[in-house]
């Protein structure tokens, strides 16, 4: 009996010991996963893949590390290993917009066009209130010439809230968001059970005595007599005239507040290694006010192009690599362009954003 016991109590202390190891191992790998999310966050890729890995390797359901590290791999221009990601998660966890949008943006970079836009619509069925899904699928038909459906995807983003869908929408297709006026009281009467009458002269000898005859006011629209209720929406922005015409009073939003497709290049040498060029969207003529330090060594001539995206205060907020524009696609250059492109500081400008280029032309040390 006392054999039973102690078998029990070691069981019990072995299954305590379980517990407690298994808590430890979970706040280890949070606790990495938190740092690899910080690296992330702050463009820091290749390091960001490197802790990512350790926690996949503890645990590759773990939150979204497979995902984050697929976007990390594909930030590095390492399309295959992006690609693998977001099939193993989708292997592991099931489709989420995530995975489905890094395995469409995969496809887009390695030129297969039907996979990569099959795998963005289906992101965007799984989240449709996501602007970005819409851009990236807009970007593929852009670049393959299916302007019509570019637009209607650059609308779509523009529609919910992305700035520069709104650039896009409106430099290559042509169309602004509209802003509608207060409603506005149209000239007939717009109230039911007759509570509050028309103005004016409505004295019987004014009115068609017979139903079928026009009175003195009335004209035909369509070959029918005027209907006296305004037809169902014409409190909505829009003014309904005597003829039942509907003219649409709504206005367009000002453009002063979308840059021009103005491709002025902003040209400078940072040393005998590295010269830099900015253009896009007018870009090029805006005052840079802080470069930062930079020394590139390298084995090779050629050049590292990064899309970028400045905000009103001179910020930096997007910077991500464009390997069709780029001929180096060497991981730790890929890496220090796209650290340093998000450190320039630039003047104040009057537009909320402003998307371009960012050359790095790198000579051989």
């Amino acid at each position: 009996m006392k054999s039973l016991k102690t078998a029990g109590y070691f069981l019990f202390f072995l299954f305590i010991a379980q517990v407690v190891t298994a808590q430890v191992l979970d706040e280890e790998t949070g606790f990495i996963y938190v740092k690899a999310e910080y690296l992330f966050e702050t463009g820091r890729y290749d390091e960001a893949i490197a802790q990512y890995n350790t926690v996949i390797s503890k645990d590759p359901k773990y939150k979204d590390a497979l995902v984050h590290r697929g976007m990390s791999k594909y930030a590095m221009a390492a399309y295959k290993g992006a690609k693998m990601d977001a099939i193993q998660y989708i292997d592991l966890k099931g489709i989420n917009g995530s995975s489905a949008a890094l395995l469409g943006r995969s496809f887009a970079a390695m030129n297969d066009k039907n996979a990569a836009i099959n795998s963005l619509t289906a992101a965007i069925a799984l989240e449709d209130k996501n602007a970005q899904y819409y851009e990236w699928r807009a970007d593929i038909y852009e670049n393959n010439d299916m302007l019509l459906k570019a637009c209607q995807d650059y609308e779509m983003a523009m529609n919910l809230g992305s700035q520069a869908a709104a650039i896009k929408a409106k430099n290559l297709c042509g169309i602004s968001k509209t802003k509608t006026k207060p409603n506005q009281v149209p000239d007939t009467d717009v109230t039911s059970g007759g509570s509050n009458p028309p103005q004016g002269n409505t004295s019987p000898a004014s009115q068609p005595s017979n139903p079928n005859e026009l009175g003195e006011d009335e004209v035909l629209s369509s070959g029918t007599k005027e209907e006296e209720t305004p037809p169902a929406g014409s409190a909505s922005g829009q003014v309904v005239a005597k003829d039942s015409t509907i003219i649409d009073d709504s206005e367009p939003v000002v453009d002063e507040n979308l840059p021009k497709n103005d491709d002025t290049v902003n040209s400078f040498v940072i040393d005998e290694d590295l010269s830099i060029d900015v253009y896009g969207q007018e870009l090029g003529k805006r005052k840079i006010n802080e470069i930062p330090s930079i020394l590139i060594l390298a084995d090779e001539n050629g050049k590292v192009t990064v899309n970028i995206c400045v905000n009103k205060a001179g910020e930096v907020t997007k910077a991500e690599f464009n390997g069709a524009l780029s001929t180096i696609a060497k991981k730790s250059l890929v890496s220090l362009a796209l650290r340093k492109a998000k450190e320039f500081e630039f003047a104040r400008g009057n537009y909320d954003l402003q998307c371009g280029m960012m050359v790095f032309h790198i000579r051989r040390s």
